[in-house]
């Protein structure tokens, strides 16, 4: 194309040079081979053949990317093409969204949030050799990822995402090799991750994530040892996660969750010592979760919930020192949760729900005063709510319903002073509601249902203020009076 567009420009130049009167077929024949040697040098697009042309072929050459932005603009819809309005004759430069080198080439495309509707099948990439940055995020864009994408060997990023793309990854990406960057995510591509992606080796972030991709996640992803953010959430991803992922030892984020992944977690995981978020969660994941966690002293993040997990809590979590967020829930895990949780002073989320953990809520509980959610429900505890709990001064969830705990509710409780929401409900709990429950004045929710509390409801519920939500139905005994 980029020739097309040199030969005239050329030719007129050529032609500038003939006499007015050609006195003899013979002249014109040797002028018009002379003019086909003078166009020969000017056919190759590289730099260095531009750089010695004349200065009409050089303005020609530096404003084919303008024609082929002009050409895609014209593919758009109208009301697009209004928001482009800047892009007419004057130079391509000056017009929004574009950005030049010295030599007037263009280097950027970034029309992020415009809300152009259109495909990019229009856009002729080879005309654009110049491309460093492409971003077309969060717009309307339709279609498929043309492969003629894949001659932006200059390109370093690339982000797409937030827009109405279908079809797949073309393989091409993978000659990208100057890429960073890559965001694709939030669009509507399909089929499976191309396995030419491991050729990006300078690639640092990958986010493909809300998309309809499916196929295992290649072991080719295990050579982008560059890479501190993955991104494959929400998608249609199966298979096992590759062992090859623990070869990408500068992540700091790896986000599989809400896929079809099956399979155990791999002990190679433990070998992202950089890693200070992974989610896994909302997968089909079985087996034990791997001793080698506690590797990852950076980690503040551990979403393993919704799973088929299996096996108890690994002591080792307790080198998690960074932790603060924990979600186990909704596993299959069983053994007791184990004392040495208490060394994760710095935990705030802390969810084990929905398990077959046994055994009693360890005393240790009480040293991760920075707890806001703390929710244990639906397994089988058994014993008492330690007294120990009321030190939990931050806690604004306690949810401890659904198992077999027994004694009473500690007067301690009171001393939650931040508590919004108390869910008891379905236990063994016995004796009386504590009168110091009324010190609750933030609480919305107080579920005490199902046990077998006795005595009268304190005078002192009635300064809660706040509370919308209150349910002691099916409280009675046939040792006690029931609850009045």
């Amino acid at each position: 194309m980029q020739r097309l567009l040199l030969l005239p420009s050329i030719k007129k130049l050529a032609m500038a040079s003939l006499p007015m009167r050609v006195p003899n077929f013979q002249v014109v024949h040797s002028k018009f081979i002379f003019v086909f040697v003078i166009i020969l040098p000017f056919v190759p697009s590289s730099d260095s053949a531009i750089a010695h042309a004349s200065p009409a072929t050089q303005t020609v050459a530096k404003q084919s990317g303008a024609v082929a932005l002009l050409m895609w603009k014209a593919s758009l819809d109208n009301k697009s093409q209004s928001l482009l309005s800047s892009w007419n004759e004057t130079s391509h430069c000056t017009w929004v969204g574009i950005g030049c080198n010295d030599a007037s080439k263009v280097t950027n495309l970034n029309l992020d949030s415009t809300g152009l509707r259109g495909t990019l099948s229009s856009l002729n990439f080879s005309l654009l050799p110049h491309l460093v940055k492409l971003d077309l995020s969060d717009n309307l864009i339709y279609g498929t990822i043309p492969f003629q994408i894949g001659g932006l060997s200059r390109l370093a990023s690339l982000n797409v995402s937030i827009n109405h793309l279908s079809g797949g990854i073309p393989s091409e990406v993978g000659t990208l090799r100057s890429l960073i960057e890559l965001d694709l995510s939030l669009n509507n591509l399909m089929k499976s991750i191309p396995t030419s992606i491991g050729k990006l080796e300078n690639l640092t972030t990958l986010y493909l994530h809300h998309n309809s991709l499916s196929g295992s996640i290649p072991q080719e992803v295990g050579m982008l040892r560059s890479l501190t953010d993955l991104e494959l959430s929400t998608n249609n991803l199966t298979g096992s996660i590759p062992s090859s992922i623990g070869n990408l030892r500068n992540r700091t984020t790896l986000y599989l969750h809400h896929n079809s992944l099956s399979g155990s977690i791999p002990q190679e995981v433990g070998m992202l010592r950089s890693l200070t978020d992974l989610e896994l969660s909302e997968n089909n994941l079985m087996g034990s979760i791997p001793a080698s966690i506690g590797n990852l002293r950076n980690l503040t993040t551990l979403y393993l919930y919704q799973n088929s997990l299996s096996g108890s809590i690994p002591q080792e979590v307790r080198m998690l020192r960074s932790l603060t967020h924990l979600a186990l829930s909704t596993n299959n895990l069983t053994g007791s949760i184990p004392a040495s949780i208490g060394n994760l002073r710095n935990l705030t989320t802390l969810y084990l729900y929905q398990n077959s953990p046994s055994g009693s809520i360890p005393q240790e509980v009480r040293m991760l005063r920075s707890l806001t959610h703390l929710a244990l429900s639906t397994n089988n505890l058994t014993g008492s709510i330690p007294a120990s709990i009321g030190n939990l001064r931050n806690l604004t969830m306690l949810y401890l319903y659904q198992n077999s705990l027994s004694g009473s509710i500690p007067q301690e409780v009171g001393m939650l002073r931040s508590l919004t929401d108390l869910e008891l409900s379905t236990n063994n709990l016995m004796g009386s509601i504590p009168a110091s429950i009324g010190n609750l004045r933030n609480l919305t929710t107080l579920y005490l249902y199902q046990n077998s509390l006795s005595g009268s409801i304190p005078q002192e519920v009635g300064m809660l203020r706040s509370l919308t939500d209150l349910e002691l139905s099916t409280n009675n005994s046939r040792d006690q009076s029931p609850l009045q």
